[in-house]
């Protein structure tokens, strides 16, 4: 549960463009956050321990469709929709130690501590939400914070307990009631809409709930179906919400073939496992509209889509089930190159330990503005940095996965102490220069050590001046080594390396 190296939450917004004036919803990114591994503990144990075999408890909207698709209700039923008003942010910290106390005996069996050391430590994650906005510190006061790995799982702890203590009040029995965190999904009497909004409303006063009822077409959207009443007969549909762009992966955008080949492949699946067999159609011909609109060419959206054979699938997709004894399946990545990565790829197909995924290098993030506060430099960490000398210029590259500053007290406790460790302190000592420890740049960032290790010698690699040993790159490859060496000042020869 220690840290070293972390960083205060830093607090940022997204839009809710589907609502009225726009309201942001306030995330605040935990991301090396100070409590982020104990917050991580906390929710791998209640995961554990949470009973997904409940009868109200939908995965996702596969899980759904094969629960309720062709349930038939009963004559004057409906169905609504029902929505927590910011179910993270009105959760107090009083219901969700109730509701811990209401579900202990399933937690106990994956909890090793006592019910007040877990409660306890749930309090003090309740208590610590401490982020960074425009430069100035808050402390969230009451409930959840919206970007905890914790927040998920309590709100379904929160949730389950509601219904147990409020589906026993109603004075009817409901034909269905289906959740997915604070959505709920409910096939009722048409008079009972009233008395369960208020029944659920009542259960604590920061939890309220808005209702939507079925349209003109005895419909109502969850999730990304649209749930229809035909004949009493529950049915459903591909829905998308007004707002949504209909932006898709680009056919001219920077992905690889096999990508944008599996993902009308997903989409169409997608279609054909949610929706009754009766909307399908429709929603393969409005999917295939959507296609078209992104660029996709005719020919390959209709081969996909319409066509009766099976289309197999495209190499790059790794097989589902590969039988390869007790050998054990390494992942790697490659950055896509066009008439390049593909190539490589191939020198790879025989290797069964081996899966090889192509990564595009360009993000959507990079087009957008950065909404978190920025972390200062000294608070950095996995980083590989390069300081220069001010008396002669060299420069000294380093990596290290502590925060910055620390490391640059220990090069200046080094250089005091003459300690010959450091290339820096040598150099700095053996010609009394002087360096430049207010100017520090990063080179790259990467969490991963290994990685971080190959970058801090390829960037030792590629410094005309350089104060590093030779021995701080003798674990770099000599096949990168001489792509360093020999296109440095001259162009690159594809050709044999001189013995």
């Amino acid at each position: 549960m220690r840290t070293y190296n972390s960083i205060s939450p830093r607090m940022y917004g997204n839009p809710k463009v589907h609502k009225n004036n726009f309201p942001m919803r306030p995330i605040v990114s935990d991301i090396q956050g100070p409590t982020i591994k104990l917050s991580r503990y906390v929710a791998q144990i209640l995961t554990a321990a949470y009973d997904q075999n409940n009868p109200y408890y939908v995965k996702d909207s596969f899980d759904f469709s094969t629960q309720v698709i062709g349930l038939q209700l009963p004559p004057e039923h409906v169905v609504i929709s029902l929505d927590v008003v910011n179910l993270f942010g009105n959760i107090s910290k009083g219901l969700v130690l109730t509701a811990i106390d209401f579900n202990w005996d399933k937690i106990e069996p994956c909890c090793g501590m006592s019910r007040e050391d877990f409660k306890e430590i749930i309090s003090f994650l309740l208590d610590s939400g401490c982020f960074v906005f425009d430069g100035k510190f808050y402390l969230q006061t009451f409930g959840c914070i919206m970007g905890s790995p914790l927040s998920p799982i309590l709100a379904l702890y929160v949730m389950d307990y509601l219904l147990a203590i409020s589906i026993p009040k109603l004075t009817f029995t409901l034909a269905f009631l289906k959740k997915y965190v604070d959505d709920l999904i409910i096939a009722l009497p048409l008079l009972g809409i009233d008395e369960i909004i208020e029944v659920f409303n009542s259960f604590d006063q920061n939890l309220k709930f808005t209702v939507e009822r079925e349209d003109d077409n005895n419909s109502v959207p969850f999730l990304d179906t649209r749930v229809c009443r035909v004949d009493n007969t529950i049915k459903l549909d591909w829905y998308q919400k007004g707002t949504s762009s209909g932006k898709y992966i680009h056919f001219l955008s920077d992905h690889p073939i096999g990508i944008k080949i599996n993902f009308i492949r997903e989409q169409k699946n997608r279609i054909n496992r949610i929706c009754d067999i009766t909307f399908r159609d429709s929603s393969i011909r409005r999917l295939c509209g959507l296609l078209l609109e992104n660029s996709y060419p005719k020919t390959m959206v209709n081969k996909l889509l319409f066509s009766t054979s099976d289309i197999p699938r495209h190499r790059e997709e790794p097989p589902q089930d590969v039988d390869i004894g007790e050998t054990q399946v390494v992942y790697r990545s490659l950055p896509n190159i066009h008439n390049l990565t593909n190539k490589i790829k191939d020198c790879f197909r025989d290797r069964k330990d081996l899966r090889i995924v192509s990564q595009c290098k360009k993000r959507v993030s990079d087009l957008y503005s950065r909404l978190k506060d920025p972390v200062p430099v000294s608070l950095r960490s996995s980083v590989v940095y390069e300081i220069e000398c001010d008396s002669c210029h060299e420069t000294y590259v380093g990596q290290t996965s502590q925060w910055l500053k620390n490391r640059i007290t220990l090069h200046k406790s080094d250089i005091r102490t003459n300690s010959p460790r450091c290339a820096l302190s040598t150099h700095a000592n053996r010609l009394s220069h002087n360096i430049d420890f207010d100017n520090v740049k990063i080179l790259d960032t990467n969490s991963n050590y290994r990685k971080r290790c190959i970058l801090e010698m390829i960037n030792i690699k590629t410094q005309r001046s350089q104060i590093n040993k030779k021995t701080d790159t003798q674990g770099l490859s000599p096949i990168y080594a001489y792509l360093l060496e020999y296109t440095r000042n001259r162009p690159f020869f594809d050709g044999p390396v001189d013995g």
